[in-house]
């Protein structure tokens, strides 16, 4: 957290970034599109070794060169850009739907100290997050989520995946200065 300075007699009382089980389901996730997507490109593989056995009794190892010696058959050359748009497909789900998340996660930081609140969402151009615990009126966990609610403000700041959110939440609403 480069972008947050702290004052001299500012003392930190939690810093605390997301569960490590946060990640478990874009990793089920990226294992699930992996196979499903390398499921299919495998298929066609195995088309274009039966293709190359069938005509030159020898498989070939990059699929496109059996296109590329039967160019009359249209039937390849649809596979050979399927199996690329597939590969395409791949690397773009596993980046928006899995690495991205488990990239920016591990950036994600929560940080409490006597005089603020502090959060980072961890992104590309990470969005900081600074709330006086002046402006803070009331915490309240459910499950790993902390909704922190602030003065004037319609709905709450939620924090998600805090470690131990109700140990948070008590010692957040422990720093709250009663109006």
């Amino acid at each position: 957290m480069a972008k947050v300075s702290f004052a001299p007699h500012e003392s930190l009382l939690a810093d605390v970034s997301p569960h490590r089980r946060s990640v478990l389901f874009p990793v089920l996730e990226f294992i699930v599109i992996t196979g499903l997507v390398w499921l299919g490109i495998g298929l066609i593989d195995a088309y274009f070794d039966k293709v190359a056995v069938a005509h030159f009794g020898v498989a070939y190892t990059p699929p496109s060169l059996v296109a590329k010696l039967l160019p009359h058959d249209q039937t390849l050359m649809v596979l050979t850009w399927l199996r690329r748009l597939l590969l395409i497909a791949w690397a773009w789900l596993a980046w928006t739907r899995c690495i991205r998340h488990l990239i920016f996660r591990s950036r994600t930081r929560m940080v409490l100290t006597d005089r603020r609140l502090i959060t980072a969402s961890g992104h590309v151009r990470s969005e900081i997050c600074e709330v006086p615990l002046e402006h803070i009126v009331d915490a309240r966990h459910r499950g790993s989520d902390v909704a922190v609610y602030t003065i004037g403000a319609r709905l709450p700041l939620v924090l998600h995946n805090v470690p131990q959110a109700k140990k948070f939440a008590r010692l957040l609403r422990k720093q709250i200065r009663p109006l």
